[in-house]
């Protein structure tokens, strides 16, 4: 064995080898299979338990949305419609007055002058009008309970684009870790290849594909970084400068809920409530209509006087008003079927959107599960990938019937599988945060306030 290729295995044993050489050589090292899942470890110091820290964070993206506070005021404008058709159903009071000069002329006779003072006041109230009024209030109220079924609907969709881009901001952060790893590897690799080529030109083709890695490895790094701050940018957008911390986010996104568990509590869910409460709406607003064409009842009590001068009078009246329409050329028959095919639409979609969340339920579960389990699996070929690069090491320094080539090929191949291993960590974590929001919202998962 020559001098040179002594020197180019010795020092590669360096760069290579044990953890403890590397750690002495300032390219140290790289995180096991099971420290790739940091993320979701809680971090270290003071004990923060990660579910606050995930309530912690949407709450303040809850908190900073126009958008929910857009739909917010849409639900109190329902809420007044309520009681404004509540208050069409009690007994109206109206008073009228009126003062002034008034003249009367009398044939034949003088004429009336003087200052005239009148008023009234007149109560009315219904008897009967065919459930128009009670159907128009649980029209209301119904409407009344689809708006708050989207504010809870827009607050779970603020809560999960929070979430969602933590995650994605905290995978893209471990990948830029491990590229850094590999790169500092590379990076020795070159040093060393450096001197090696500098006593054997021949050698310069190893050089250039060790540069070539390091390069390739840094491009990576430099475009997680980049992804990873446009998307802390993004974060900071939903929850302020002060970005609650994140580190454990994989632990309570890590648990793939029971499919059975999710499909009992998708009936829960604010967008399907939010379609339900519509199509049960419409069919009172139908209702409302139809009862149009039947007789209206109403009550009434009237009273007025007026005073000019020395003269005083005062006339006092009392029934029942009735009003029934006869004959609409057909217009009262279309509203109502109008109204009635609204209503069966609105049902239609209902269960159209019922059987869609379904089969979404069962596609995020399966993506939950299939990410899972590669995320195990990873892990066992990550410890056959950790032998085989050392094997391959072993085999070139010691009995020369491996290249060079082939211990960097089984480096490279060892740091791609620890990017897949992250990258199906945050499928699950992604997958699992679905799988809450669809089973009844995250925000009653996160116990977020009203």
């Amino acid at each position: 064995m020559s001098q040179a290729t002594w020197w180019s295995r010795m020092m590669l044993g360096v760069c290579l080898g044990s953890a403890a050489m590397t750690a002495t050589a300032g390219c140290g090292d790289e995180l096991s299979p099971s420290s790739d899942a940091s993320v979701g470890a809680k971090p270290a110091g003071r004990p923060v338990d990660p579910r606050l820290q995930l309530q912690g964070l949407a709450q303040e993206a809850v908190k900073r949305s126009a958008r929910l506070g857009a739909i917010k005021l849409q639900a109190q404008a329902s809420s007044y419609d309520l009681d404004e058709v509540r208050g069409a159903a009690m007994p109206q009071v109206s008073i009228n007055g009126s003062i002034g000069p008034a003249n009367t002329v009398y044939k034949n006779q003088a004429d009336s002058k003087g200052t005239q003072i009148s008023g009234g006041v007149n109560v009315t109230g219904m008897l009967y009008d065919g459930g128009r009024l009670s159907s128009l209030t649980k029209w209301r109220e119904e409407l009344l309970k689809s708006a708050q079924a989207n504010t809870q609907s827009t607050r779970d969709q603020v809560a999960m684009e929070a979430i969602g881009t933590a995650v994605e901001r905290n995978r893209y952060k471990v990948q830029a870790n491990v590229f850094h790893q590999q790169a500092r590897k590379m990076s020795c690799l070159v040093e060393v290849l450096e001197q090696i080529v500098a006593e054997d030109k021949g050698r310069s083709s190893e050089l250039v594909q060790a540069r070539k890695t390091q390069a390739q490895a840094e491009l990576s790094r430099d475009s997680a970084l980049a992804m990873s701050r446009q998307l802390e940018l993004r974060l900071r957008k939903m929850v302020g400068d002060q970005v609650p911390p994140t580190d454990g986010l994989g632990i309570p996104l890590g648990e793939t809920m029971d499919r059975g568990e999710v499909l009992r509590l998708m009936g829960h869910h604010p967008d399907l409530m939010q379609l339900r409460t519509q199509a049960d709406a419409a069919e009172q607003l139908a209702a409302s209509v139809s009862a149009k064409s039947k007789p209206q009842l109403n009550w009434m009590a009237s009273g007025s006087g007026s005073s000019r001068g020395e003269t005083k009078s005062v006339s006092v009246q009392a029934g029942v008003s009735v009003s029934w329409s006869i004959y609409s050329g057909g217009a009262d028959q279309a509203a109502a079927m109008a109204a009635s095919k609204r209503a069966e639409s609105a049902r239609q979609q209902y269960e159209e959107f019922a059987r869609t969340l379904n089969s979404r339920v069962s596609e995020v579960f399966d993506a939950a599960s299939s990410a899972q389990e590669r995320a195990k699996k990873y892990v066992e070929v990550l410890k056959d990938s950790d032998r085989v690069r050392t094997s391959t090491f072993q085999q070139w320094s010691q009995l020369g019937r491996r290249s060079l080539f082939d211990v960097m090929s089984a480096e490279s191949d060892h740091f791609n599988l620890r990017i897949a291993y992250v990258n199906a960590l945050h499928d699950a974590y992604q997958a699992n945060a679905q799988l809450r929001a669809l089973g009844g919202g995250l925000s009653g998962w996160l116990g977020l306030p009203d």
